[in-house]
Parts: structure tokens; C-alpha cells; sequence
């Protein structure tokens, strides 16, 4: 690309664990604040913290690093630049490499779940952030337009989250639990399975559109089921059921729901584990056996977490062989696009910094003409024009 005076200084899950990184998560409050610091020193810069980063972007000449040091991470202990130590590790980059890491992050390429879809929201909110706190004008403000369109553009060609068959995997998964359950039950009549799904994102609504079949009768036909849906958001949750014609839960009720359920699906992002093995207590008191399938990467069951009561299926027992290969293409699009979107804004600000010195060509063609014996407004203009293609043939 060119040497741009850009740059990026953060902690992320890609070199510290979740526990660390949580812990320089900001809050609003506290964001605002800095913000404000950034303002007085009339930086432009965005700071960006969700709970899988806490990164500094910023545009000019200035050096804010140890500011980022200093402010940022605080008192959380002793930060290792660019190597592991014991504490935080602190990566940095600049220029073009830069820019093709903001990119990547606002497109969930740097994801723990590659591809998730709401590091973008996040990043556009930083973004509005910076901008009604003052310190988002000029070069980074385009920067971050254009990262947004590019993120799109890049999730476009990334596809949604590889295997598509894995609602169906899901629920065979359950069918096999539904089997056990009726050959335990000796000709008893049973109860409508107790089914809660945890989440509403696209692993969610794969499997209650999986499960929508089976019960109407395609595939293998699963038994009378209760659907419970949750979800850290409540309104999302309630539009998943609607859509889904299942019910929503309250994010508070999640555990006593999960303690009632026959079979729990987590389709939840996180970046530690939801249930911990404290949770061992609560499901002690079941008289059935309950079936628990983890979707989720990281794992949102603790692999400490161990109930004689409860099966825990992690996503790879589920995933079809192909998962892996569908990942790889899917890195590969994403990288195709990247790279595109990474050209694209190279050719529009080659323009905007031609534009920026037209006034400049103009003299010096005016100065040729002169020198030439051509001063005329034809002369003028054909040198003006020669000048102005030979700058764009370099874009």
C-alpha cells in the first residue's frame, strides 16, 4: 500500500487469556473518560474494548503508546511488549499493516468465533463514540467509514457460519436422547421434552429451524417438544421465539430453566464458560438424565464441569467431517476479500491525496509552459492533464 501515519496498540484474546483480557474490558464510564484525555491532547483516535480486545487506533505523527500503557492498562500489572510475559502482552502495529488489521477486526476475521457478527456493531459504535467525543476527524474518521463498508463487503464473501447441516446433526443428536428416554420409561407415557436453546444467534437458528422440521413430520420425527429460547438479550430472544413460534425466557431465568430441561443446546458466544462446576450442585436433584449440547468456541460448559446426571456433547462430537474443510474456504474468501477491500482504499486515498495536490501540479505546469515559451491556456491545460495521468497510473 503507502506509509500512512496510522496506528494500532491493544491487548486481545490472540495473546492473553479471556480472564485478562475481561479484566481491561471498559466500561462506558470509563471509555468516556479517556476519551475526553484524548480530547485535551486533540488526538484523533478511537479506542475500541469489547471482551475479546481493548485496542487504540489513532492517526498522526504523535506517539501514544505509553499513554496507552500508562491509561489503559493501569495498575493491572507489568505489560509485555511485543513478548509474552507474565501479565499482559501488547501488540502493535503501523501503516498499512494497520489498516488491514482494523479491517480484519471489523470484519470478525480476528474473532475467537471466526466470523462473528458483532465485533462490527461494536467497532462502529467505538467509532461513533470517538466521533461526539471530538477526537474522530479528518483522515480516521474516512478510515472507519470506509472499514465499515469494507467489514460488509468481506462478510459478503465470507458466507455465514460453514456447515449448514449442522441444525440437522443437532437433532439427530436429540432423536437419540428422545430414544433413551422411552426405553427407560417401560411403556410409561412421558411428558413433551423440555428443550431450552441458549442464544439467538445463527447456531440457534439452525437448530430451531431443525428441530420446526422434524416436528412437522420432515426427516426422522422427533417427539412432542416444549421449546424454551434465551438469550443475553431479551428483546432478541423474543423475536427468535416469534420467529420460531417457541417461548422466550428471561436471561435471569436461564439456570432454572437449565436445571428443568431435558436437553439444553448452547448456541451462546463467550469468552469463559457460562456454567461452571459450581453448577454441579443445582442439577444434582434431577431424576432423569439430561443432555447438553455445547455449540459454542469457546465451550460455554466448563470442561471441570462433571454431573452424573448430565451427557455433555462438545461441538465436535457433533460437527460433520466436512466442518473443517468448509472453514478453510471460508478463511479463503475472506482473505480474497480482504485484500480487495485493502486495494480499494489504497486506489481512493491515492485519489484524495491527489486531489489534495492539484493546486500544486497546476503551478508546476504552469512553470513548465513558461519555461517552454507555452504560457497559453491550451499549454497549460495539456501539461496539467499529462501531470494528472501520470499520478493516477501510479494508483
Amino acid at each position: 500500500m503507502f506509509l500512512l501515519p496510522f496506528h494500532v496498540i491493544g491487548v486481545s484474546h490472540a495473546a492473553n487469556s479471556a480472564e485478562r483480557v475481561g479484566r481491561l474490558r471498559l466500561s462506558a464510564e470509563r471509555t468516556d473518560a479517556l476519551l475526553a484525555s484524548l480530547r485535551a491532547r486533540e488526538s484523533s483516535a478511537v479506542l475500541l474494548s469489547t471482551c475479546h480486545r481493548t485496542e487504540l487506533y489513532w492517526w498522526g505523527e504523535e506517539e501514544l503508546g505509553e499513554w496507552f500503557v500508562t491509561e489503559v492498562i493501569g495498575d493491572t500489572g507489568d505489560a509485555a511488549r511485543g513478548s509474552g510475559g507474565p501479565n499482559v502482552r501488547i501488540d502493535r502495529v503501523d501503516a498499512d499493516l494497520a489498516v488491514r488489521h482494523l479491517f480484519s477486526v471489523a470484519s470478525g476475521m480476528q474473532s475467537a468465533r471466526y466470523g462473528e457478527p458483532e465485533i462490527l456493531g461494536q467497532v462502529r459504535r467505538a467509532w461513533t463514540a470517538a466521533c461526539e467525543a471530538g477526537t474522530a476527524c479528518g483522515p480516521i474518521d474516512a478510515l472507519f467509514r470506509q472499514s465499515i463498508d469494507a467489514a460488509r463487503h468481506i462478510r459478503g464473501a465470507m458466507g455465514s457460519d460453514g456447515d449448514p447441516t449442522l441444525g440437522d446433526r443437532v437433532a439427530e443428536r436429540i432423536l437419540m436422547q428422545c430414544r433413551t428416554r422411552t426405553a427407560s420409561a417401560n411403556g410409561d407415557p412421558l411428558t413433551p421434552l423440555r428443550v431450552l436453546v441458549v442464544g439467538s444467534g445463527d447456531a440457534a437458528r439452525s437448530t430451531l429451524e431443525a428441530l420446526r422440521e422434524r416436528s412437522a413430520g420432515g426427516g426422522a420425527a422427533l417427539p412432542p417438544m416444549h421449546i424454551d429460547v434465551t438469550s443475553r438479550t431479551d428483546e432478541r430472544a423474543a423475536a427468535t421465539a416469534e420467529r420460531f413460534d417457541v417461548t422466550a425466557l428471561p436471561w435471569t431465568e436461564r439456570d432454572t430453566a437449565m436445571v428443568a430441561a431435558d436437553v439444553v443446546i448452547f448456541a451462546v458466544h463467550v469468552t469463559s464458560p457460562l456454567v461452571l462446576p459450581a453448577f454441579e450442585a443445582a442439577v444434582v436433584t434431577r431424576e432423569q438424565p439430561a443432555l447438553w449440547i455445547d455449540l459454542g468456541v469457546p465451550g460455554a460448559v466448563s470442561t471441570d464441569f462433571q454431573a452424573s446426571q448430565v451427557e455433555v456433547v462438545p461441538l465436535k462430537a457433533i460437527a460433520g467431517a466436512e466442518a473443517p474443510l468448509l472453514q478453510v474456504e471460508r478463511t479463503r474468501r475472506a482473505s480474497s476479500a480482504l485484500q480487495h477491500e485493502l486495494d480499494r482504499y489504497a486506489r481512493a486515498t491515492h485519489r484524495l491525496q491527489l486531489g489534495a495536490r492539484l493546486g500544486a501540479l497546476e503551478e508546476r505546469a504552469v512553470a513548465a509552459a513558461i519555461a517552454h515559451g507555452d504560457a497559453s491556456a491550451e499549454g497549460v491545460a495539456r501539461r496539467v492533464t499529462r501531470l494528472v495521468l501520470r499520478e493516477l497510473t501510479r494508483a
